[in-house]
């Protein structure tokens, strides 16, 4: 298992999610703490970077940007943004 962690600023970010999203995004959360790899890479031309992203919540309206840091066994998100 993975350990959750999030910046500064995504913690804004998550803060300004619409409330019909944040059970979404908990669900998200869960699911990186288990398998993070899981997550397409952030830059195609870096399939095997440590950066990633993921979508969450209904039509995919949302987007995670995280980076695993395999050693410590961590997930710290960096960026959240929602669309939908």
């Amino acid at each position: 298992m993975y350990r959750y962690e999030i910046v500064a600023d995504a913690r804004v970010q998550v803060d300004g999610l619409p409330t019909d999203a944040l059970l979404h995004y908990a669900e998200l959360i869960s699911f990186l703490e288990l398998t993070p790899w899981e997550g397409p890479p952030y830059r195609d031309d870096k399939p095997d970077g440590s950066m990633r992203r993921m979508v969450f919540g209904p039509d995919g309206g949302g987007l995670v940007v995280y980076v695993v840091l395999e050693q410590d066994r961590r997930v710290v998100v960096v960026s959240v943004t929602w669309i939908g």
